[in-house]
């Protein structure tokens, strides 16, 4: 059924494709080449309003906020310090945080305001103790757009929004840093209990079970706090040493002072200092600084240099016990902190084994030991797919044809759930002297390139005949149409005149590689007229297509298989296929089905995230 304006829609984008086509014969002149530069935009701006149109455009949704209760967030924000945050304050907090997350995620995990009690001691009045208050908020988002099939940049991208006073990041950004020893997350994971704004179940749980000393005895802590307490207020001098930035401010001086803090209540079995200062705790360097700290405020001649000369003392003081210091275990952390994003992922619900393995159960754990490598390491419910690729697949092998693998697996719902760094999804053994070679691809990584229309991915799709299917891959088969997009169609032209530039360069003339291109791109053509006409391609080719590539793969290349020969034909068909596609009064969806991408990935996860 077709929407309101898609027809328009089409018609638009056709009329800028005929346009597109004509530019081509332009000449490459200085204004014509600007000319072609507009026309591609606009082509691409109009196919995009035509997605939008038939709806054949979501993708992943970042991170958002509701603007509307940002002001008084924030006039409340800089009313407090945590220890004058009082039950109904914090009320107010959570009713304005969830106002601004309304529909935006599907669990507020927790609230923190995040303040610098260094700089807070050079003030008497509150408002200006808060002056450089934060608020970081953790939440959780949904199951679909943890999951989704988006590139990993992006998903962790669109995991966090931060405006400077106040920060939402997503469990799996926080989890990330978290382990790594981000000196703001720690602070808010170990904050004092007046500093929390909200505090749900989940995020007592958290603070139970891990040991802050053993999160501030991790290197990247130690680390981060002497390196970027120096970084921010000073640099490097032409004869060696540090000199303190002519630009660093009372507060950049007191940051610095708050990170060397943290490094130093380690050492103390302390948390680290987020609400008051403790002190009898500090060293006497410390304490020397922090009375001229305050003087500082009131009297701007108090020399920064002496105060600059405190900080470098008790930061090379602190470099010299990291020295003899045992750093906690980075594994032990990662374990604890990935056990919690996974329950609280779950929220509940039991993870139940997905079954991957059809009736082939014996031919694929044979196949798993002829390919080999990491396989071997996977149990045979993980893998979705065993495809021979290449040549094989087309049905245009020779008795010299490599033999080269390509396969599909799910990484296990449990490591994913609990993975707090970005995960290896793909692996592969490829080379000329390699005798058998393979690829493998994790699910979330196979789904990406589907939806950007890899020639690749969507010929394994298109294919059903392989070497080991399981039902879940069955599902993708027997949707195949969907995959059948304009998105496609770009991605196999763009392939054939990759192609075509190749062979014009005649960087590959008269060899065996220059023959694969020409026969790539009859086969790549062949597929193409398919797709032209609404139908998902015949990946493996018969009758005289076939017969007419093998010729090109294995007969002497004269006569009417000439070089010449077969540029002038792949060059006319190619400008047939071109002018079919300008001049059709249709076009197919713009971008593979997300929705039913996603749907498929969740499946893949297991069924209690369906």
């Amino acid at each position: 059924m077709e929407l309101e304006g898609e027809s328009d829609a089409t018609a638009s984008v056709q009329a800028m494709e005929r346009l597109h086509l004509t530019a081509r014969s332009f000449s490459d002149t200085e204004r014509n080449l600007m000319l072609k530069e507009k026309i591609r935009s606009a082509l691409d701006q109009l196919r995009e309003v035509k997605a939008l149109v038939e709806g054949s455009h979501d993708t992943f949704v970042p991170l958002s906020i509701n603007e509307q209760p940002l002001l008084e967030l924030k006039q409340l924000l800089l009313m407090h310090v945590p220890s004058s945050i009082t039950d109904e304050a914090r009320q107010r907090f959570f009713m304005l945080i969830d106002q601004a997350l309304a529909d935006r995620c599907k669990k507020i995990v927790a609230g923190v305001v995040l303040t610098c009690p260094w700089y807070a001691a050079t003030q008497k009045e509150r408002g200006e103790q808060a002056k450089h208050n934060m608020l970081l908020v953790v939440v959780m988002n949904d199951d679909r757009q943890f999951f989704s099939p988006a590139n990993l940049q992006t998903k962790e991208a669109g995991g966090v929004v931060d405006l400077g006073w106040l920060s939402v990041v997503e469990l799996f950004h926080f989890g990330r840093f978290l382990v790594k020893g981000r000196t703001r997350y720690v602070e808010t994971a170990f904050c004092d209990k007046d500093a929390l704004v909200y505090s749900s179940d989940e995020w007592q749980h958290l603070r139970d079970q891990l040991s802050v000393n053993t999160v501030t005895g991790l290197r990247p802590f130690q680390e981060a706090c002497c390196g970027q307490a120096m970084g921010s207020v000073a640099k490097k001098r032409q004869n060696g040493g540090m000199k303190l930035k002519e630009s660093a401010t009372l507060a950049e001086i007191c940051e610095a002072f708050r990170l060397l803090n943290h490094a130093h209540n380690h050492h103390d079995n302390r948390p680290p200092v987020t609400n008051g200062l403790h002190p009898s705790s500090l060293p006497e360097t410390a304490l020397q600084a922090l009375e001229k700290l305050k003087a500082l405020y009131k009297d701007p001649d108090v020399s920064k240099q002496d105060i600059f000369a405190c900080l470098c003392s008790w930061h090379d003081a602190l470099r010299g016990r990291m020295k003899q210091t045992k750093f906690s275990d980075q594994k032990a952390v990662v374990a604890v902190v990935g056990e919690w994003m996974m329950a609280t992922r779950l929220q509940g619900r039991t993870l139940d084994p997905v079954k991957g393995v059809a009736d082939g159960h014996s031919r694929l754990l044979q196949l798993m030991l002829e390919i080999g490598g990491p396989l071997t390491k996977l149990t045979p419910d993980q893998v979705l797919l065993v495809a021979r690729a290449g040549s094989y697949m087309y049905g245009l092998s020779t008795p010299d044809s490599d033999t080269d693998y390509v396969v599909v697996y799910r990484d296990t719902s449990q490591s994913v759930l609990s993975a707090s760094s970005r995960p290896s999804e793909c692996f592969e053994s490829r080379g000329p002297e390699k005798q058998l070679e393979y690829g493998a691809y994790e699910a979330r990584l196979l789904c990406e390139m589907l939806l950007k229309g890899s020639v690749v991915i969507l010929e394994l799709v298109y294919q059903g005949d392989h070497e080991y299917v399981s039902p879940l891959w069955q599902q993708l088969y027997d949707n195949k149409e969907k995959f059948v997009t304009e998105l496609g169609i770009q991605q196999y032209l763009g392939l054939i005149k990759n192609n075509f530039t190749m062979i014009h360069s005649h960087k590959l003339k008269d060899t065996g590689r220059e023959r694969k291109l020409f026969y790539q791109i009859f086969h790549k053509m062949a597929c193409t007229r398919h797709m032209l006409a609404g139908e998902a391609p015949p990946v493996r080719v018969t009758g005289p297509v076939r017969d007419f590539i093998m010729d090109v793969r294995t007969k002497k290349l004269e006569g009417e298989l000439s070089r010449e020969s077969l540029l002038s034909k792949a060059t006319s068909e190619y400008d047939t296929l071109r002018h079919q596609l300008a001049n059709r009064l249709f076009r197919l969806p713009e971008n593979p089905d997300y929705e039913f991408v996603t749907n498929w990935l969740l499946a893949v996860r297991g069924s209690c995230f369906g």
